[in-house]
């Protein structure tokens, strides 16, 4: 006696779908974080010409000069990109107190939170939308 079995013919379709792969979504351009650290009681060299004199900090502010760390963190306080101040200026306002640009370049974008911290005076916190302006950062009064 012989037996037979039903032929069973089983089709596997992998990866098809109706609906194409979305495609990966594009990573944001970096950011460039940008400002001024104004500092008090600076002795000046130089007058508020058109071309003003670097300022030189002193006292309690020596640490805010030219070349001083600018630290930018994520929302986990992860160090993100770093930058340094350049040469600072007298103040067009006000004479006793010197301005140092910075503009730190290739910051990931896309952080709910940032941080910036100059030299080792704290951090401070901001949301993306208020990282995007140009921040103005002063110390002492």
């Amino acid at each position: 006696m012989r037996r037979t079995f039903p032929l069973v013919l089983i089709v596997l379709i992998a990866g098809c779908s109706s609906t194409p792969a979305a495609a990966p979504s594009p990573t944001p351009a970096p950011l460039t974080i940008g400002g001024t650290m104004s500092v008090p009681g600076s002795s000046l060299i130089g007058g508020l010409d058109s071309n003003p004199k670097p300022c030189v900090t002193t006292g309690g502010y020596s640490d805010i000069q030219e070349g001083a760390q600018v630290v930018i963190t994520d929302e986990a306080s992860k160090t993100i990109a770093l930058g340094s101040l350049e040469a600072g200026k007298p103040d067009s306002q006000n004479s006793a107190r010197c301005v140092f640009p910075f503009s730190v370049q290739n910051v990931p974008a896309g952080r709910p939170f940032y941080g910036i911290e100059v030299s080792h005076r704290g951090r401070l916190q901001y949301t993306a939308e208020q990282i995007a302006m140009s921040l103005q950062l002063t110390l002492g009064d």
